[in-house]
């Protein structure tokens, strides 16, 4: 057993796909917490898994439980303070954790799949619940999806051009309700993903090196991110939200050309 209190250096909560991500399995999978059978955290807004618990014990294998922080504090066990995602922003940390994911779910990292698209296109989907408890949930602030903020303008223009020139290399595709394993192998196997900024962001960490990222962004600065992308040598470009502008972009990337052979002779 370990107890374990996830430090973060920006806002956001760890019952936010996004903030699950790089803000909870990050830190402990470079860590190692899978290697014990079971977590105890904080039932708090702060510390609390929501509803990603069995995401949780299926990429750690292990099982997690959460406790009043009276509870937490009688368990005489000095709880593991993990350090925010910025302490461990180097490529050493990266590939741990990258290879954690692959052999977890069994991913070779040296091919690409025929069964998932070359070219992707996120679209956001409708709310989902994050939090069941009803104590957290008066204390929960943030209970939009980020659709309203963060969409492609007019994206069915997008998708039907996209459609056009990829054809069944091509796949518009709604993340909420997918298994993480689905999202991480489709991530890996895309070479293009055309997408707005979001919960989706944190699963470029799992894309082969040179895949090209077309990302809208929200008006903001991730600066964890774009080192990453770049230790990660993947192609992450920022584009204005217009969709004329995308359609344009587009039909200049010439990305399929060499796809399907030129990765797996290479390796």
């Amino acid at each position: 057993m370990i107890k374990i209190i996830n430090k973060r250096n920006t806002k956001g909560s760890l019952f936010h796909y996004a903030h699950f991500v790089i803000d909870c399995l990050y830190p402990e999978i470079i860590n190692e917490i899978y290697k014990y059978n079971t977590v105890v955290r904080i039932k708090s807004i702060d510390q609390t898994l929501g509803n990603f618990t069995k995401f949780y014990e299926n990429v750690m294998s292990n099982k997690t439980t959460e406790l009043p922080e009276a509870e937490f504090n009688n368990i005489h066990i000095e709880p593991v303070i993990l350090q925010p995602k910025e302490q461990y922003i180097d490529i050493v940390s990266l590939t741990k954790f990258r290879n954690y994911i692959f052999n977890r779910f069994s991913i070779n990292p040296n091919i690409y799949s025929d069964k998932y698209p070359k070219v992707l296109l996120i679209k956001r989907g409708g709310r989902v619940e994050l939090i069941n408890d009803p104590n957290l949930q008066k204390l929960n602030t943030n209970v939009t999806n980020g659709k309203e903020r963060r969409e492609i303008k007019e994206i069915e223009r997008v998708e039907n051009f996209m459609k056009q020139k990829y054809g069944n290399k091509f796949k518009a595709v709604y993340l909420e309700t997918l298994p993480f394993e689905e999202q991480v192998k489709l991530f890996h196997n895309a070479r293009l993903i055309v997408m707005a900024h979001g919960a989706a962001t944190s699963s470029v960490l799992f894309c082969k090196k040179k895949t090209t990222i077309l990302e809208i962004p929200c008006g903001m600065n991730f600066p964890w991110f774009n080192k990453c992308f770049k230790l990660l040598d993947i192609n992450y470009l920022k584009i204005v939200n217009n969709p004329q502008v995308i359609m344009n972009f587009l039909k200049r990337i010439i990305i399929l050309k060499k796809m399907d052979s030129s990765f797996n002779n290479k390796m």
